[in-house]
């Protein structure tokens, strides 16, 4: 027989003194249908949108422009022979990432 808490709703076990979810102490009585109870639980509305444009700032354009001076950092180095191609690559890489990323601003929004 499968009991519910009268009080918050949660699945029991059938020989359960106490609900593991709100610690309501058992009497025996509870009812074996969930539709049974009266709980209703809360509504929370989060607005996540301040979140997903930050997130969404982050990788769209402080990650790349991290790549682009990381790279203008290699190619102005003295002390490598490769350093002027290894910096252009990942420069280009980031610059080609900003762009994208604008595009697929334009184009999905």
């Amino acid at each position: 027989m499968t009991k519910y808490c009268p009080n918050c709703g949660e699945h029991l076990i059938d020989d359960a003194k106490f609900c593991k979810s709100c610690g309501m102490k058992l009497d025996g009585s509870q009812k074996t249908n969930p539709s049974e109870y009266k709980f209703t639980p809360p509504v929370v509305e989060k607005d996540y949108k301040l979140i997903s444009l930050i997130g969404g700032a982050i990788g769209f354009l402080i990650f790349p422009l991290i790549g682009i001076i990381i790279g203008i950092y290699i190619y102005t180095r003295k002390d490598s022979s490769r350093a002027k191609t290894y910096g252009s690559a990942v420069i280009g890489v980031s610059v080609l990432k900003v762009i994208f990323n604008f595009l697929r601003i334009i184009f999905y929004i």
